[in-house]
């Protein structure tokens, strides 16, 4: 028997359950009135949606992706100016064609959508657009509207959108339906042309070409004639690609005064290549790549071809084939520090601690700051017998990483081998609620407590994450 598939079917029935019977009840209560939805609303919605997110997705949570796509957000959010949130970059292992922003600063993307993007300018078009939805508060507006949501049936709502197609999703877009939810979500035209307009703006800022805009446009309008029988979730709340083509081509064709540099699509072609080999059949993308690699010339016009043969490589344990063609690449850009961290990543997964060691160490000199050498010289570290240096290390990239439940299990396990069990118990209560395991982490917070006084400063951290946690529950 599957008994996962069994489960996820019994949790898909339970949530059409709580969406009828939450809108009944809201219906009882507020028949006409709509509900105000406040920042406070917003960050519980947030809370609880991500909550969901962790049980439910697998999401590509590796320093040096978050990091890359959290720098291409975070230089949009300086030009739009102080927020209510700090934002959180979430990148999702699911071939849809999807991506979101969530109400309290959370962006979701899926592999699917980066599979589509062909250069950085079309990702930070659609990162832009979503930023304009989440700055204007466009969803938080359309759930007041809706008059009957509170936060569980919004991030249960919000996640069903963001699931694509399966058992839970269908459940709970039925369940929205019911109530006549789903349809608040969509995005109205007004919504479409504002995040728009403030993507252009902030794309012209940042000197790159809003033809991308278009580009990734007239790819959504493809997208959505070729599942004409079933439309892909994003384009359930992001409708009529075609209208947005058109007027953002009259702004560019009107707009006299806009600089365009051109962009260096290096760290995105090593971006696009990591995640297709996480997330990609390597058996059917290496002879794919193998077949772009024979090509004489392309050492020169596509040298980042050998890039994604080495994580490909990397990902089938050849670790052989994995360094020799990244080496290929490391000849072609010898000056981009990031490509020696990916030979001592190789390095480490080989065995080779010492060698990957160096490699480490030399990177984290000249630049001490690049939180995907620096987590991984700490694994190097706790590898070589050196845990207290390697916990010094993960406990200052928590600060940077805060949402990195990896990162918590490695420092509470290290702390618990040192001694300090509280603190142990702790950081791993942290990994499994990051990791969407609220049982297993209430678990950990229990035993933490039973090597605390109420005096020590850690009790109260303790006290109150298991606050949060039964709150979260029980939205």
């Amino acid at each position: 028997m599957n008994y996962k598939k069994t489960f996820r079917q019994l949790t898909a029935y339970l949530i059409c359950l709580v969406f009828l019977f939450g809108n009944l009840l809201a219906a009882r209560f507020y028949p006409t009135q709509a509900l105000a939805f406040s920042v406070g609303d917003e960050r519980e919605v947030g809370e609880k949606l991500l909550s969901i997110i962790h049980k439910e997705f697998t999401l590509l949570d590796d320093p040096d992706l978050t990091e890359y796509v959290t720098k291409l957000g975070q230089q949009t959010l300086q030009l739009a100016g102080p927020q209510f949130f700090d934002y959180h970059f979430f990148i999702i292992d699911n071939k849809e064609f999807n991506a979101f922003a969530a109400p309290s600063g959370l962006i979701f993307f899926h592999s699917g959508l980066i599979e589509i993007c062909d250069t950085e300018g079309e990702l930070v078009s659609v990162l832009a657009h979503e930023i304009g939805h989440a700055t204007s508060r466009h969803i938080a507006d359309r759930i007041s509207k809706s008059g009957k949501v509170n936060a569980t049936s919004a991030a249960l709502m919000l996640a069903g959108l963001l699931l694509g197609q399966g058992a839970i999703a269908q459940a709970v877009v039925a369940g929205s339906m019911a109530g006549g939810l789903t349809a608040n979500l969509q995005f109205s035209r007004e919504d479409e042309e504002e995040a728009d307009r403030l993507a252009y703006k902030w794309m012209k800022e940042e000197k790159r070409d809003p033809a991308d805009m278009v580009n990734m446009l007239k790819k959504m309008r493809r997208v959505s004639r070729y599942h004409r029988k079933q439309v892909p979730t994003y384009l359930l709340t992001h409708p009529e690609p075609e209208n947005r083509i058109g007027y953002i081509e009259d702004i560019i064709q009107q707009d006299q005064q806009k600089k365009i540099q051109p962009q260096d699509e290096f760290a995105y072609q090593r971006f696009k290549y990591r995640i297709q080999a996480l997330t990609r059949d390597t058996q059917t993308f290496l002879p794919i790549l193998k077949s772009k690699a024979e090509d004489p010339g392309v050492l020169q016009s596509d040298p980042m071809v050998f890039f994604g043969l080495s994580q490909v490589y990397l990902a089938n344990r050849d670790y052989q084939q994995a360094e020799e063609n990244l080496l290929k690449v490391i000849t072609r850009f010898p000056d981009r520090h990031i490509l020696k961290t990916d030979l001592g990543r190789i390095r480490l997964e080989a065995g080779e601690t010492k060698k990957a060691l160096e490699i480490f160490q030399e990177i984290n000199r000249l630049d001490p700051h690049e939180p995907y050498n620096t987590y991984y010289l700490a694994k190097a570290l706790q590898q070589a017998g050196e845990p207290a240096q390697a916990v010094l290390i993960y406990e200052r990239l928590s600060e940077r990483l805060s949402t990195y439940a990896k990162l918590y299990q490695e420092i509470g396990k290290i702390r618990a081998t040192l001694g300090n069990k509280a603190l142990g118990h702790y950081n791993l209560a942290l990994s499994q609620y990051y990791d969407g395991s609220s049982a297993s982490a209430r678990y950990h917070l229990n035993q933490a407590l039973k090597y605390l006084s109420e005096k020590d400063p850690l009790f109260l951290k303790v006290k109150e994450l298991r606050s949060k946690i039964e709150r979260i529950e029980k939205m």
